[in-house]
């Protein structure tokens, strides 16, 4: 501040900073107040062009109203009152501050300046910082008076001028420092040899060492060492903690709580937590888990924190006609009918029983929160109980065309309705009855089988060999045998040789011969590698040759897949392929509830058909099956609950590998591949396969024009020409699982040998076209699918290693 305007009433006055203090008060005052006692009341300072008041002792002023003793900032519109007088502080410009003086009285003129006293330092929200009061002396020269009186000012005088000596000390050789804290209206204690003065946000203290402190409530007090030198603009800054706080967890049931991962314990309940956002998650039984962010006060406050938890359950209502059957849920009775229950969310097996009616089962879909109506269900009559036997036993049994098991089976027939039930067996002609039973009906039926034959001539060398059927001796092994047209094991056995065996089935009316000659153990160990085995299981497989060709499809042939990279493969290994696919009668041995089911009105469940609906999982345990059966070593294991190739493989029983299928699938000898089942042209040669004809446009969306194979779902296998190499539905009737595990390969000129694909994966290549497919992409034998999961046009072949 350049100066100090006074404004009286007649008129202004000017003060540089070389004239402060300025006393105010009575008679001998640099600014004269009218009725005041005389000597100054109080003192107008300036300290780093800040003006302040200090009262004079014992003197009665106010600041804004309100009595000061103390040393006060003044700002602009501070009123200092001395009685009737006072002092206005205006505006304050950039190097000037402007003092209205009103002395009380009209027309009274005031010699001295007239400045506003302030009597504390105002913060920005009118807190007050203490200024220790400091004794200063009158700028101007006092009006003489009587001896008495000259000599007491003289020592008032005397005491002032070394009091601001002091003060003026202590300004000019304190150092100025700035005190920062968060929250900033913390209280903060500076605490050290010499006291410490504040001044607005900055306070003065000498050189040394200091304790600071700062306390606030709903805070942790913080302190911090400071050492102050003479340096300017020095800055010590306190961060004060929030205490934690408390939070109150309302929640409808008993519940976990946990915070940022951590389990906290059980709700309703309080929990002290650290101030801030954190993660809340609520776990109570039968209400969806609960997740969402929770703000903390802290400060030692209290609040409460009350989720709306949803319910995972639903109220299901079930009615019955008639009503008052029990209700079964997952096994538990819930109570007769009509009923609302309420049913935790998911799927739930659901029973009405009641006595004197069928009972009835369904799987329900429960969705939490969301109620759901179930019924009237009317409740049908009990099944009737037909026990069901033939001669001989072992005859397979149907039902309106869905297999039921084998005799002796009980079977559960609706009542009141005729039912077509048909026993085959193998060897013997198929016996049909037409059942029809009342409501709770028991009844035995007993069928007897008529047996079909067939003779099967043998031409053995040695001729002295004996030859066993069944395990049982039948004489000399050249004979003609008259046997039950279903599969015998023949064994020709002779001293000194190895024993032959063979499996046949005789057809009536066929004539089936068997030619052998029996080899010594040498001459055995020289032909060790059959060029066609039948497994115990019925399966017959081919020895397959070995070789290399090119895996995959051209870039520019029509209908290839991004999928059919091409690659060298060499086959050195010899192996075997499945002659067709799996039947289900063959697989129903294995697995004797398996259903292929049923598409449009056409049955897929036959025991000549190819089995489907089956994953890839289930073709690998039937393969392990059969390997048990002819004592082979399993090809497959289980691991962590999938079924994985043993490594190396074994000569057990398996899928064929991508390879493999393919190289048999395009075999045409001479170096020559095919490119479809029936050669390497369009159109689809008649009767050259099971795939989407005319006769399948009612199930399927795409079919080949004027093409008629004769089954519109799945036909017998072997119905079709077999390819060169004797394998028959390579192409068409299903697609079927192989062994590897899918992959997409890029062209390599490297020649693969004997590859198994992938080691590891999720889903397994899948080969071939089925009766659902008619386009020229599917049709192509180099063609690769892929899946996972059962398909009704998707079954199987066997295959393995000869060595």
């Amino acid at each position: 501040m350049s100066e100090l305007i006074v404004r009286e009433a007649l008129g202004e006055r000017r003060f540089t900073a070389t004239d402060f203090p300025i006393a105010v008060g009575g008679e001998g005052s640099a600014i004269v107040m009218a009725g005041r006692p005389e000597g100054a009341e109080a003192y107008l300072g300036l300290h780093e062009d800040q003006l302040f008041v200090q009262p004079a002792d014992g003197a009665e002023v106010l600041h804004n109203g309100i009595p000061v003793q103390n040393s006060t900032w003044l700002r602009s519109g501070d009123v200092i009152n001395f009685g009737a007088a006072r002092l206005r502080l205006l505006a304050q410009r950039d190097d000037q501050r402007i003092v209205e003086v009103d002395d009380g009285s009209s027309g009274n003129i005031t010699a001295p300046p007239i400045i506003e006293p302030s009597a504390r330092l105002q913060g920005g929200e009118g807190d007050a910082e203490r200024i220790d009061p400091t004794q200063f002396r009158p700028s101007s020269p006092v009006k003489p008076g009587p001896r008495v009186s000259i000599d007491l000012k003289k020592i008032v005088a005397g005491v002032a001028a070394a009091l601001v000596a002091v003060v003026l000390w202590f300004i000019f050789t304190a150092t100025s420092v700035n005190v920062r804290t968060d929250p900033a209206d913390a209280q903060v204690d500076i605490q050290g040899t010499l006291p410490a003065v504040r001044f607005g946000g900055r306070v003065l203290v000498r050189p040394g060492d200091y304790l600071i402190k700062a306390t606030q409530q709903g805070y942790s007090p913080a302190q911090l060492q400071a050492k102050v030198t003479k340096e300017t603009n020095q800055t010590f800054a306190l961060k004060l903690q929030k205490l934690p706080g408390k939070v109150k967890v309302d929640v409808p049931a008993q519940a976990r709580v946990t915070v940022d991962g951590k389990e906290l314990g059980n709700a309703p309940g309080e929990f002290t937590l650290a101030p801030g956002k954190h993660t809340i998650a609520i776990a109570a039984a039968r209400y969806q888990p609960f997740s969402g962010e929770l703000d903390v006060v802290g400060e030692g406050k209290s609040q409460t924190f009350t989720p709306k938890l949803v319910p995972a359950w639903a109220e299901v209502t079930v009615s019955s006609e008639p009503a008052g059957a029990m209700l079964v849920v997952d096994g538990e009775e819930r109570g007769v009918t009509p009923l609302t229950t309420q049913i935790l969310a998911g799927n739930h097996p659901v029973e009405l029983r009641m006595a004197g009616f069928k009972s009835w089962t369904t799987d329900v879909q429960v969705k939490a929160n969301e109620p759901m109506n179930l019924g009237p269900v009317r409740l049908g009559l009990p099944d009737g109980q037909l026990a069901l036997r033939s001669e001989p036993s072992g005859a397979s049994v149907s039902v309106g065309g869905v297999y039921r098991g084998q005799t002796p089976v009980s079977l559960e027939l609706r009542p009141d309705i005729a039912h077509n039930v048909v026993l085959t067996l193998p060897g013997y002609e198929a016996a049909t009855r037409e059942i029809s039973l009342t409501a709770g009906e028991a009844r035995t039926l007993s069928v007897p089988l008529s047996g079909v034959f067939g003779e099967v001539t043998l031409a053995v060398q040695p001729a002295d060999a004996q030859v066993f059927v069944d395990g049982k001796a039948a004489g000399a092994a050249n004979q003609k045998l008259r046997l039950v047209a279903t599969t015998h094991d023949i064994e020709i056995r002779k001293t000194g040789f190895v024993t032959y065996k063979t499996s046949i089935t005789p057809r009536p009316g066929v004539s089936q011969k068997i030619e052998t000659t029996l080899l010594t153990p040498e001459q055995t160990r020289m032909a060790a590698t059959p060029s066609n085995i039948r497994s115990k299981a019925e399966l017959s497989l081919k020895l397959m040759p070995v070789g290399t060709f090119t895996m995959g499809s051209p870039r520019r042939e029509p209908g290839r897949r991004a999928n059919e990279a091409q690659r060298d493969v060499q086959f050195k290994r010899p192996f075997y392929m499945g002659v067709s696919e799996v039947t289900n009668g063959q697989f129903r041995k294995f697995k004797a509830d398996h259903r292929s089911g049923i598409i449009g009105q056409h049955t897929l469940d036959l025991d000549n058909q190819p089995v489907v609906g089956v994953t890839w999982n289930d073709a690998a345990l039937y393969c392990n099956w059969l390997s048990q059966q002819d004592g082979l070593p399993p090809a497959y294991q289980n691991k962590d609950g999938r079924m994985v190739a043993v490594q190396p493989l074994t000569t057990g029983y398996r899928l064929p590998t991508d390879a493999e299928w393919e190289w048999v699938a395009r075999f045409e000898g001479g170096g020559k591949f095919r490119r479809y089942p029936w050669g390497n042209a369009l159109p689809v040669t008649p009767r050259s396969g099971n795939y989407a004809d005319v006769t399948a446009r009612l199930i399927v969306q795409d079919v080949i024009p004027d093409y008629d194979d004769g089954y519109a779902a799945a036909a017998p296998t072997g119905k079709f020409p077999a390819n060169p190499l004797g394998l028959f539905d390579v192409g068409g009737n299903v697609a079927e699982w192989v062994h590897d595990y899918y992959t997409v390969s890029s062209d390599s000129g490297a020649a693969a040998v004997d590859p198994t694909g992938p080691a590891d994966g999720k889903q397994h290549v899948i080969r071939g076209s089925s009766w659902k497919q008619a386009s020229v992409t599917e049709l192509r034998l180099s063609a690769r699918s892929f899946g996972e999961s059962q398909a009704n046009d998707v079954g199987f072949r066997v295959a393995r290693y000869a060595e």
